[in-house]
């Protein structure tokens, strides 16, 4: 075993200990989490499709923002090998998601696998499939460099069945220990420090540099060759020069990063890069212009890439291909500063050309400092940065939290929105963030955290219930945020969160010692979800469709108030 397997491992062990799961899960959340970018402590169990009949796939996450979506399917594996039998399985289990008939789809045993065939399916008639990026990984803790020619040719054939134009973009990557390590490296590295003289355009006669100075900060506007970019890129392996970065290299085939390319390698247009691009934005510790006529340049300390990774990285990939023409330049806006707030709100205002983690963006904001502080209280560790928790040892009574995951169910249960919630998640960090994160007190989105975290555990057995119905077993798999939203007031007596502090504080207190008492009223909030489906032809027809309708939502605050009690009688009044 190389010393990055053993690493590996080291990690599935401490996730086996601190979640309390089997090895071969915690491999799955934590490649899960490396490749999504998500918290291994957010995984919605819905998309969890490990288990019989899975066809090799254990995992499919859909993130859908506005008219686009990505779509990861992923199988992993935590064994020492890359077996050629499992690949050609996996090939089969997409031939299955993308290719079969539902008559076929319908007869695999697999529900929660069956479901989230046909929720791609209902994405994919949706929004189209140029709008869907398909990223498929197959991942054990095996060496890359000892695939087998029988695994090689079955990934090439993947590729080439599915890389066709179909999809905005689709790719199949193979990811061992050391690719594994690579990606935790990115997500954990800090402290690290790169300095460079990047030569620039100057002439005296001309305003080709500009400097700016208020207030004790310093701006530097350039001009550079594109070939000096790629260059401090391609010496840069391990990817410090993006450490404050919000998102990974989006890929050569993505629209705008394959427009870079073209317009740096085509002699037509090269000249242009300049006028067409936005440039790349630095952040640094220290920038000082040097305009000697011979040899000018910029000498920047500890500069971090925080706006302009696409276009650094597809210049790197072009000057390595040798197609970078050597009249393309490359605006440069510089800024040194020392000050983290300013720091981060320069990487929020400049990030905007691509889609982009918007929970990323927030996640160095005072809110959610505080926030952290906050959870602390009730002895749960607030994870506003992705796994910022992974080495540390938790005491009794610890538990790890998602940021994610705490403001989906909040928008979900306090803002009524559980259809967003569950598939829009974006929102929690765009539309709906200033009403989620309000900085008041965080008691209702422990409450509402804590209910949220009580329905998966009651989800486990009420989906094994002996007659269960097919579209009820279908809600517990993939509405659980929307039977939280309904079993809260009828647990709590209201629909509002504006009670006393002592009140909720004391909600808290039984939802931590005793998470059981609110499965009845998650059965009960099952029963009035299913009625609800089952009045609207609609609803019935496009379940999917009714899970991030507005128009379910509506229907259930209006079932809540108008009709607070169900049949059985087991509900509070509702105000």
């Amino acid at each position: 075993m190389t010393l990055r397997q053993q690493l590996i491992a080291e990690r599935v062990s401490n996730l086996e200990a601190l979640i309390g799961i089997p090895p071969d899960q915690a491999f799955e959340r934590l490649v899960h989490s490396l490749v999504t970018g998500q918290s291994v402590h957010s995984l919605d169990p819905a998309d969890w499709v490990d288990g019989s009949q899975d066809k090799q796939i254990d995992l499919v996450s859909i993130e859908e923002e506005d008219d686009e979506a990505e779509i990861f399917i992923i199988s992993a594996k935590f064994i020492d090998t890359f077996p050629s039998n499992a690949i050609i399985l996996m090939r089969n289990g997409l031939a299955w998601t993308f290719n079969r008939q539902r008559s076929e789809v319908a007869t695999i045993s697999n529900d929660k696998f069956r479901d989230k065939i046909l929720e791609i399916r209902s994405v994919l008639s949706g929004i189209g499939p140029s709008n869907i990026t398909v990223r498929c990984y197959f991942v054990t803790n095996g060496l890359t460099s000892n695939l087998s020619p029988e695994y090689t040719q079955e990934a090439r054939a993947i590729n080439a069945e599915y890389n066709n134009g179909t999809f905005a973009q689709f790719s199949f990557e193979t990811l061992g220990a050391d690719e594994l390590v690579g990606l935790i490296n990115r997500i954990e590295r800090s402290n690290r420090s790169v300095d460079a003289n990047v030569p620039i355009r100057y002439d005296a006669n001309t305003a080709s540099l500009i400097r700016y100075n208020s207030q004790g900060l310093k701006g530097v506007i350039c001009t550079a060759s594109a070939r000096d970019i790629a260059n401090l890129v391609n010496s840069d392996p391990d990817g410090a020069l993006f450490d404050s970065n919000i998102r990974r290299f989006l890929g050569k085939g993505r629209a705008v990063n394959a427009d870079i390319l073209r317009t740096a390698s085509d002699a037509a247009s090269s000249y242009l890069f300049w006028f067409l691009n936005n440039g790349v934005t630095i952040v640094c510790d220290r920038c000082d212009p040097v305009p000697d006529p011979d040899n000018p340049m910029v000498k920047i300390e500890n500069l971090q890439i925080v706006n302009g990774c696409q276009t650094a990285t597809a210049l790197a990939h072009a000057a390595r291909d040798g197609t970078l023409r050597p009249d393309t330049r490359v605006l440069l806006k510089i800024f040194e500063t020392t000050d983290p707030t300013l720091a981060s709100r320069i990487v929020l205002t400049t990030n905007n050309q691509n889609r982009i983690s918007t929970r990323d963006l927030k996640a160095n904001d005072a809110v959610q400092q505080d926030m952290q502080r906050g959870f602390a209280r009730y002895g749960l560790l607030y994870e506003h940065k992705i796994n910022q928790y992974a080495t540390i040892t938790l005491v009794d009574g610890q538990r790890i939290v998602s940021n994610e995951e705490v403001g989906q169910a909040y928008l979900a249960i306090a803002l009524r929105k559980p259809g967003d919630a569950r598939r829009r998640k974006y929102k929690v960090w765009t539309s709906n963030y200033v009403e989620i994160f309000t900085g008041g007190s965080v008691e209702p989105h422990v409450v509402c955290l804590l209910l949220y975290e009580a329905s998966k555990v009651w989800a486990r057995a009420a989906r094994r219930a002996p007659g269960i119905s097919d579209l009820r077993r279908k809600l517990i798999n993939n509405a659980l945020l929307h039977i939280a939203r309904i079993a809260a007031p009828l647990w709590r007596g209201t629909d509002s969160f504006g009670q006393a502090n002592a009140i909720i504080e004391a909600q808290i207190m039984l939802l931590q010692s005793n998470p059981v008492n609110m499965h009845p009223h998650f059965d009960s909030a099952l029963r009035r979800l299913d009625a609800l489906i089952n009045l609207n032809p609609d609803f019935l027809s496009d379940l999917d469709g009714a899970l991030k309708s507005a128009i379910l939502e509506a229907a259930i605050t209006r079932s809540i108030h108008v009709n607070p009690v169900v049949t059985d009688g087991s509900c509070p009044p509702v105000d």
